[in-house]
């Protein structure tokens, strides 16, 4: 059962990666899309975590964690905001890879705040890593997001995305304890939501379009349930077997998905980014 919640964690991944896309093309603006995604999925994680009853006293617990939470928030915000750039610019199946790569950011943090060991495996896929991420980067720079160049949002993926997958081991040594995983998410997107909605109000009207409701809240539900069905698959096989399995089946449904559904260009370079990726992920787990 639990390989058939690894799947099913994948399989709503790429769907967010495929209605991220599809704002871009539809040209709907992806942070007040995305800013109604984070609103449904608040309300459905704190249905769920409290109903639990497991560790879910969220008025009890310090200002710290608060601001901790709307800090993350603001991660998770601000990434998928470049995401949703990025899978247009450059592709569904290259964004992913370089998202998936950014599981060396938590590893290193693991190092240094909580000592944990660093094998000479673990050395080889933080080097692959570099490796990876410049055979990934298009040359692009003609291509650009504002100021921005398509390829830039690569590297601003994979540093965001890291930091909010590093914030997920911060939870899980500090607070995992005192507060469920869904309640936790819950604030935390809550905290994206009220970082959003307040940027979308700064912008011009109007605050919401019909479309971008209906999107967002099309995103809102397969965005909460990757996270559930992850933690429900943790419950049934260890995380060393888990976290592989999931993010290869990303990096390579994403690029199936990219290629059969949206036409993307791979180069012979980004195939052998895709296949170090992959690589990188096994070592560094």
């Amino acid at each position: 059962m639990a390989y058939l919640y690894l799947l099913l964690s994948s399989a709503c991944s790429l769907t967010i990666a495929h209605l991220l896309k599809l704002t871009e093309v539809k040209e709907l603006r992806t942070l007040n899309t995305l800013t109604v995604n984070y609103l449904v999925a608040a309300i459905f994680a704190f249905s769920v975590g409290l109903s639990q009853k497991a560790g879910g006293e969220v008025l009890s617990q310090s200002s710290f964690l608060i601001v901790f939470c709307i800090i993350v928030g603001a991660f998770f915000i601000g990434n998928f905001v470049v995401y949703g750039k990025s899978v247009h610019t450059n592709g569904v199946g290259i964004t992913i890879a370089a998202m998936r790569l950014s599981l060396l950011i938590p590893v290193v943090i693991s190092v240094f705040l909580y000592a944990e060991y660093l094998g000479i495996l673990k050395i080889v896929g933080i080097l692959l890593v570099f490796g990876a991420m410049g055979m990934l980067i298009p040359k692009k720079n003609s291509v650009k997001i504002g100021s921005i160049s398509a390829s830039w949002l690569l590297v601003i993926t994979f540093v965001l995305s890291g930091f909010a997958d590093a914030s997920l081991k911060i939870y899980e040594e500090e607070f995992r304890t005192s507060l469920n995983e869904l309640t936790f998410m819950g604030m935390v997107f809550a905290g994206a939501f009220i970082i959003g909605f307040v940027l979308c109000l700064l912008r011009s009207k109007p605050l919401i379009r019909k479309k971008e409701l209906l999107l967002g809240a099309a995103i809102g539900i397969p965005n909460l349930y990757s996270s559930i069905f992850l933690i429900y698959a943790l419950g049934g096989i260890d995380g060393s077997i888990a976290y592989p399995i999931v993010n290869i089946l990303n990096v390579l449904g994403g690029t199936f998905l990219g290629l059969l559904v949206w036409n993307d260009q791979v180069s012979y370079k980004q195939w052998g980014g895709i296949a170090a990726a992959i690589i990188a992920i096994l070592l560094l787990i």
